[in-house]
C-alpha cells in the first residue's frame, strides 16, 4: 500500500467515525460527569481558578472548554455555589440556568473528538509500522466502529483522553529506546506528561515504564544513542542502564513540566486567599501514611501544584468501594470478577475471537513487540481488577489501543493463513462486528454483545456508565411528545436538567447531581413513571426506596426512551396499603 493510498484510507476511516459520533454527541443530554467537567473546565481556563471538580486533573477539561472562549459563556463568580465550591450545582446552573447548556456542549465535545481522532491515527500508523498494511487496515477499521470509542470519544470526560496519551506515550518509549534522540525524549516526555495532567490513573504509567526500560537494557535488541553527536551503539549492561534510566528521569522531569502547565503554571487552588485556605484542609490534615505525606510535602515544597496533590488525595480517599452491580446483583463491597465480567459482555464478538487469536499469536510476534504491545495491557489490569471503585467498563478503556493493534495483526495473520479462507473468515468477523455496532447506532454508550442478550436486555445485568449515564433524558422528551404525555414521574440518574428540556413532572427518589430540591415517593395507578436503569436497580438508593424499584421492575415496560430509561405505567399505590405492603413483602 503507497503512501497516498495509506492517506486516502486514514481519511475515509476518521470521516465515517466523526459522522457517527457527530450524530451520537448531537442526540445526547449530558452525562453524569459533563456536568462537573466542562464547567470546572470553563473556570480553570477563563478564571485561573481550580475549587471546582478536584477528582480528576485539568488537561482534557481545558481542551474541551477552551472553544467556549470563542462565545464567552456567562459566569457568576458572586453565585454561593461558586463561592462554597459545590460543583454541581454550580455547574446546573452554568449550563443550564445562564447559558445554552446544548450549544456549549457541542462545542466541548467536538474538542474531545479530535482527541479520538487523533488516537485513530495513531492506531493506524502503529499497526502499519509494527506489522505491515493489512494490519494498519484492520486495526483502523476496528477503532472506527468500536462501540467504546463512539461511547465515549465525543463526550466532555477523560477517559479517551488517558487511552490516547498512554498509548503515544508507550509508542514514543519505544522508537525512544531503540534510537535515543532529543525529539523522541521531547515526544515521549510530553505524552507521559499529558497522561498524567488527565487522569491520576495515567501514573500507571511509571511501572509500566520501568518495565519496558528494563526489557530495553536487557533485551537482545539494539539500543542507539543520538544525543551527543551521531548515533551510535550503546554496549554493555552499565552502559545501557546509565541510559535508560536517564532517559526515565527525563521524561518524568518532562512530564512534571507538562503538569505544571496544565494548572497555568500557578501553584495555588485558588487566588481568592480566602477559598486558598478552606480547600488547603486535606493538605494541613496530619498526613495518613507515606503516599500521603509525601504528596503533601511535594505540594508544600512547590514541587507539585496544590490542586494536583489535593484531588490525588482526594482520589485516593474516595476509590473506595461502594454500591456495585453486577448480573442482576447488588454489593456494598464489589465484585472481585466485575472487570472482567464487563470486558466479555461490553466488547464485541468478533474483537475477543481476535483477542484471542492475538494472545495465542504472542510466541510467533518479534519479542520487543509482543512486550510493548501486551506488558502495558498486563500490568493496568494487574492494577485495575482489584480496585474498589466499579461504576463502568469504561475504567478499561486504556487498554483498549493496545487490544485493537493487537487484533489488527492478528487478522492481518488470519489474511495470509489459507487464502481465501482466511480472508473470508475475517471479512466475517468484520461484517459482524460492523453490523453489531450499526445496529445500535446510536446508542452505543449501552452496547452489549450476543453473550448479554444484546442492549435491549444489558439495563439487567450492568448498569452506571455501562448503560446509563444520563444521556437519553432529551430522546425522554420526545418520548413524551410523541405519546401525548405532559407530565410524568421521573426518577433519573444524571446531572442534566429535566426542565431545561420541558419535562414536566415530580421528581421520585434516584441518583442525580445536584439532587433535586423536592422529591415524592408517592406513585397512584395510572401514573407514567420513567426510571433509569442504575435508580431502577437501586444502586445508590436507601433500602425503602429500593423496594419501590423493586416492586416498579415487576410491571412490564411500557416504553423504552433510548436504552438507559425504562416507563412503566403503575398499576399499584405507593406507599403500599397495609394489605398491599403484605403482598409485597
Amino acid at each position: 500500500m503507497s503512501r497516498q493510498h495509506a492517506g486516502l484510507l486514514l481519511a475515509c476511516g476518521l470521516a465515517v467515525h466523526a459522522a457517527l459520533a457527530v450524530h451520537t454527541l448531537l442526540g445526547n443530554a449530558a452525562t453524569f460527569d459533563e456536568g462537573a467537567h466542562l464547567p470546572a473546565g470553563y473556570t480553570h481556563l477563563a478564571l485561573g481558578d481550580h475549587r471546582l471538580n478536584p477528582e480528576q486533573p485539568p488537561l482534557v477539561k481545558l481542551l474541551a472548554a477552551a472553544p467556549l472562549l470563542a462565545v464567552a459563556p456567562k459566569v457568576r463568580t458572586d453565585d454561593l455555589a461558586w463561592r462554597m465550591g459545590r460543583q454541581w450545582e454550580f455547574g446546573r446552573r452554568f449550563l443550564y440556568v445562564w447559558n445554552d447548556a446544548d450549544r456549549l456542549l457541542l462545542l466541548a465535545r467536538l474538542s474531545v473528538l479530535v482527541l479520538t481522532l487523533l488516537l485513530l491515527s495513531a492506531l493506524f500508523l502503529r499497526a502499519r509500522r509494527l506489522a505491515g498494511p493489512v494490519a494498519g487496515a484492520a486495526t483502523l477499521a476496528l477503532a472506527v466502529l468500536s462501540p467504546d470509542l463512539l461511547a465515549h470519544g465525543n463526550l466532555v470526560t477523560t477517559d479517551v483522553g488517558l487511552a490516547l496519551f498512554v498509548f503515544l506515550t508507550v509508542a514514543a518509549f519505544d522508537r525512544l529506546t531503540e534510537r535515543a534522540t532529543w525529539g523522541r525524549l521531547l515526544a515521549t516526555g510530553l505524552a507521559a506528561g499529558a497522561a498524567l495532567a488527565t487522569k491520576f490513573s495515567g501514573l500507571v504509567l511509571a511501572p509500566v515504564l520501568v518495565f519496558l526500560g528494563a526489557v530495553a537494557v536487557w533485551g537482545k535488541g539494539p539500543l542507539e544513542s543520538a544525543l551527543s553527536g551521531p548515533a551510535r551503539a550503546v554496549t554493555g549492561a552499565g552502559r545501557r542502564i546509565r541510559l535508560v534510566l536517564g532517559l526515565l528521569v527525563a521524561i518524568g522531569g518532562l512530564a512534571l513540566v507538562v503538569v505544571w502547565a496544565s494548572y497555568g503554571f500557578r501553584g495555588a487552588l485558588s487566588p481568592d486567599p480566602v477559598v486558598r485556605a478552606s480547600l488547603r484542609a486535606p493538605l494541613e490534615a496530619a498526613p495518613e501514611g507515606t503516599w500521603q505525606g509525601a504528596l503533601v510535602g511535594a505540594a508544600d515544597l512547590g514541587l507539585l501544584p496544590e490542586d494536583y496533590a489535593r484531588g490525588l488525595l482526594f482520589v485516593m480517599e474516595h476509590s473506595a468501594r461502594r454500591p456495585t452491580f453486577l448480573l442482576g446483583r447488588l454489593s456494598d463491597d464489589g465484585f472481585p470478577d466485575y472487570f472482567l465480567v464487563t470486558f466479555l459482555l461490553k466488547t464485541p464478538i468478533p474483537l475477543l475471537i481476535l483477542t484471542l487469536l492475538a494472545l495465542v499469536r504472542i510466541p510467533r510476534l518479534p519479542r520487543r513487540t509482543a512486550v510493548f504491545l501486551w506488558a502495558p495491557v498486563a500490568i493496568y489490569i494487574g492494577l485495575t481488577m482489584g480496585r474498589g471503585l466499579q461504576i463502568g467498563h469504561r475504567h478499561l478503556l486504556p487498554i483498549l489501543p493496545f487490544l485493537l493493534v493487537a487484533a489488527g495483526e492478528a487478522a492481518a495473520s488470519l489474511v495470509r493463513w489459507r487464502r481465501p479462507v482466511g480472508l473470508a473468515f475475517v471479512a466475517v468477523l468484520g461484517a459482524w462486528y460492523g453490523a453489531g455496532t450499526l445496529a445500535n447506532h446510536p446508542h452505543h454508550l449501552a452496547y452489549f454483545n450476543e453473550i448479554g442478550g444484546g442492549p435491549t436486555r444489558g439495563w439487567r445485568l450492568l448498569v452506571d456508565s455501562n448503560l446509563d449515564w444520563g444521556q437519553d433524558l432529551k430522546r425522554l422528551k420526545k418520548w413524551m411528545d410523541a405519546h401525548g404525555v405532559t407530565s410524568l414521574k421521573l426518577s433519573y440518574f444524571g446531572s442534566a436538567s429535566p426542565s431545561y428540556y420541558g419535562i414536566r413532572g415530580e421528581r421520585l427518589p434516584g441518583y442525580s447531581a445536584p439532587h433535586p430540591p423536592r422529591v415524592t415517593r408517592e406513585i397512584h395507578p395510572g401514573d407514567i413513571v420513567a426510571v433509569s436503569a442504575t435508580n431502577l436497580q437501586g444502586v445508590y438508593l436507601d433500602p425503602e426506596d429500593r423496594s419501590m424499584m423493586e416492586r416498579l421492575r415487576r410491571l412490564t415496560p411500557a416504553g423504552r426512551v433510548g436504552r438507559s430509561i425504562l416507563v412503566y405505567r403503575a398499576d399499584f399505590r405507593w406507599p403500599p396499603g397495609e394489605a398491599e405492603a403484605q403482598i409485597t413483602q
